[in-house]
């Protein structure tokens, strides 16, 4: 599979985007993971906005990494979001239970 492309932003509100393209899976989940954990722990942003619109599959360790993600921010105080599944992306994170969670203005 192919690897994602991992883009991230920094906002001037204090947030910062990570736009995400390709497949998450196996070949980027620790990748993808180690960007969240270091934005909320190096840079401590307000929140960290995760932008899923051009995912094209997602897997278990995708959808850990997200969840990783999502639990160092909130350790610290951060707001965490993930905005724009579609599709197959959507249904798997419904299908786990964490679409609310993870999709939730927190």
């Amino acid at each position: 599979m192919a690897d994602a492309l991992i883009n991230t932003l920094h906002g001037t509100d204090g947030s910062v985007l990570v736009e995400v393209r390709g497949e998450i899976d196996l070949l980027c989940a620790e990748r993808l993971e180690r960007i969240f954990v270091e934005t909320a722990t190096r840079r401590r942003p307000a929140r960290i906005v995760v932008d899923l619109l051009h995912v094209t599959f997602i897997d278990s360790t995708g959808i850990g990494a997200l969840v990783a993600g999502r639990n160092a921010a909130h350790a610290l105080g951060i707001g965490f979001t993930v905005r724009q599944p579609d599709g197959f992306v959507a249904g798997q994170l419904r299908q786990t239970g964490l679409y609310e969670v993870l999709t939730s203005e927190r």
